[in-house]
């Protein structure tokens, strides 16, 4: 199984790339119990043994849960794997398999180094201002894209404040009855010193607020330091959309910058698998978005968690004030991709229960219910069919509820739909969800006859559309659609404000990956043909002739 749980070529890419750059030895302890999640203890066991196979600085030692060094450690769940636990105090309470192996990798890495991944200024503020205990639970699963990157922040914290600090990723389903007793039934969601603050992931900035004052913060601090920076071009959304302008920007000689308030990918990051972007026959949204991310970081500076709060357009020098959290922008021109938000669902109790069954991310949450626990999925679109086909292929009992008599999905996936035998409920719309600490049930009304029926379950998917994060379209005042979408000219990607450009699901578009990265490229080009051939000049008399007529 040693040999197995690792194929040979990943073997090497690990050892090239994490196990060579080790620099102190780095102690792994594995914690098993018979009875108690053999299949995974097993996995646990197994990889941590092809691991030290590949490197000498590895030092592994097996124990079992109720043994002396067990009582010595504080650990009461099979599997455990702790990291350097005479240095640290860093552990999985699961078996680090699926997403969470690469944040495995980078956590042995910054305990042999010693050193976080977290910027200098994070570090001094979390070395400066830390004064009490925070013991961190990340729940996570291992289909969770995010989850990966909010436990290396919980780790990073243990690594800078060791004896302040420790962090534990908790695997959702192998430990789903301190999950139910938490109501913790989404990922990535994390406690501190038993408290709930924060579901997602978190950028670091807001990481930092929420270790330090053990509250969610609704945003990060802000915090304006250094004079104003002087940019060509300024985009704001790093998913594709927003990603591909800052590769063609810069390529074309534009100083540019990608400004994220969230995590990169977007609506993406969280689609299982991708069968129809060129290229890729079949490939996972996250690993896409990973490989754009990447490209873009080559040319672009990127900040993930700044966002804007004020902007406007200077009508003496046609330039944009752009205010962040951060930073004051002047730049002669502005790409919005900032894409699209989930419609929530106005069902009573949806919101009450967010999180705690109710989700919006079959990919991050299904894991949890994948022993034939009894799941819904509402809508009708792309989304919600590939959800529920997601969920009936992990071995949730998936019924799909939709408030039409036909499905909007494509063909295909209608066919697929079908041939999984997913039983759906036509004419249907959920009208309630109850439960006490997680959910329990939903009442769902028929459309035709106007009766409801109570349904049990225990969790409740949802993918019923999209809204428009249109903050800074209404701020400059751009024209929208009936739908809050930005109006272009979709030759050019221009909006109805000179240097002003949208791309992306934000212009109300086909919701697809090739549109988004064709949008980005005909955004950043019009931008440059605009700036540097003064077109820009006569669109502005253009448009204040018009204002003044």
């Amino acid at each position: 199984m040693a040999q197995e749980i690792i194929p040979d070529d990943v073997k090497k890419a690990i050892k090239e790339s994490f196990l060579e750059s080790l620099k102190d030895d780095v102690l792994l302890e594995v914690y098993t119990q018979k009875g108690k999640n053999d299949q995974f203890n097993e996995a646990a066991v197994s990889l941590v043994k092809a691991l030290a196979e590949l490197s000498g600085k590895l030092k592994v030692s097996f124990h079992t849960v109720g043994d002396a060094q067990a009582a010595k450690r504080n650990v009461t769940r099979s599997p455990s794997v702790l990291i350097a636990p005479d240095k640290y105090r860093i552990r999985y309470t699961g078996a680090p398999l699926g997403e969470e192996g690469r944040s495995f990798l980078i956590a042995i890495m910054m305990a042999s180094t010693g050193k976080a991944l977290l910027t200098e200024d994070t570090v001094k503020k979390m070395t400066n201002d830390l004064r009490d205990k925070r013991d961190i639970q990340v729940f996570v699963s291992p289909t969770c894209p995010y989850c990966p990157q909010q436990v290396l922040s919980a780790f990073s914290a243990a690594i800078v404040k060791p004896d302040l600090v420790s962090a534990e990723a908790v695997e959702i389903y192998e430990n789903s009855d301190l999950a139910e007793t938490l109501g913790s039934l989404a990922v990535p969601q994390t406690f501190m010193n038993g408290t709930f603050t924060g579901a997602g992931l978190q950028p670091e900035p807001m990481f930092t607020e929420t270790l330090l004052t053990l509250k969610e913060p609704q945003v990060a601090s802000t915090q304006i330091s250094g004079e104003p920076v002087e940019k060509d071009l300024v985009i704001v959304g790093g998913g594709p959309a927003g990603l591909t302008a800052a590769i063609y920007g810069v390529r074309a000689g534009l100083n540019s910058i990608v400004i994220e308030k969230g995590n990169l990918g977007g609506q993406v990051t969280i689609t299982p698998v991708v069968e129809n972007y060129p290229g890729f026959m079949r490939i996972g949204g996250k690993s896409l978005v990973d490989l754009i991310a990447q490209q873009a970081a080559q040319y672009c500076e990127i900040h993930v968690g700044e966002f804007v709060t004020e902007v406007e357009k200077d009508r003496k020098d046609s330039r944009i004030q752009i205010k962040t959290n951060h930073a004051i922008y002047w730049t002669k021109g502005l790409i919005i991709a900032t894409g699209v938000a989930n419609r929530a669902l106005e069902a009573a109790g949806a919101q009450k229960f967010y999180g705690r069954g109710v989700s919006y991310c079959a990919t991050c949450d299904g894991y949890f219910f994948k022993d034939n626990k009894r799941v819904v999925v509402v809508g009708g679109g792309n989304t919600a069919i590939t959800d529920a086909l997601y969920l009936h292929n992990l071995g949730a009992d998936v019924t799909l509820i939709h408030r039409r008599d036909a499905l909007r999905a494509e063909s295909r996936l209608q066919e697929s739909f079908r041939q999984a035998g997913i039983t759906a409920l036509w004419n249907s719309e959920v009208k309630e969800i109850s439960g006490d600490k997680i959910v329990k049930a939903i009442k769902v009304e028929d459309k035709k006859t106007g009766k409801a029926t109570d349904l049990p379950v225990e969790g409740v998917f949802v993918a019923i559309g999209y809204v428009p994060n249109n903050e800074l379209a209404k701020q400059l005042g751009l024209e929208l659609d009936d739908q809050g979408y930005i109006k272009t000219d979709l030759a050019t990607m221009r909006t109805s404000l000179p240097n002003v450009y949208a791309a992306g699901d934000i212009t109300g578009a086909p919701k697809q990956i090739v549109v988004a990265v064709s949008h980005g490229s005909i955004a950043a080009m019009t931008a440059f043909e605009d700036l540097t051939s003064r077109t820009w000049v006569t669109l502005e008399k253009a448009a204040e002739a018009m204002r003044v007529a």
